[in-house]
């Protein structure tokens, strides 16, 4: 399996095991990165929308579909500023810098595999 499959797979594993959190204990998961808890229902519904997210990620590789790791490069690579940004406000607590940095990590470690194995051909 190519690298940039690899990553999406590890990608699309985050994103299913913190949606699946969000839907059924979401104010465990939010109070242990410092948000109030909530009996709204906005939260599970981002949890349901990041598991929906995972299953387009893991069928883009099931289908080698590699012009979808690219789009998912672009939208991934601005998380972190923006929640450097949301932090720097006032309106996020500084753990939010943790997602941000995974996901923006996930997002090169993703293009990093694509120029690589572009070169390789």
């Amino acid at each position: 399996m190519k690298m940039s499959s690899i990553s999406m797979l590890v990608f699309a594993a985050y994103l299913i095991c913190l949606g699946v959190s969000l839907v059924f204990i979401p104010n465990t998961v939010i109070t242990l990165f410092g948000f109030p808890p909530t009996t709204e229902v906005w939260i599970r519904i981002l949890g349901y929308i990041l598991a929906a997210l995972a299953f387009y990620f893991s069928m883009a590789v099931r289908e080698k579909y590699e012009n979808f790791y690219r789009w998912t490069v672009y939208a991934r690579l601005p998380l972190l500023p923006t929640f450097a940004a949301f932090v720097f406000a006032g309106i996020s607590p500084p753990i939010l810098l943790l997602f941000g940095t995974f996901d923006s990590g996930c997002a090169v470690w993703t293009w990093y595999a694509l120029k690589k194995e572009e070169h390789a051909y």
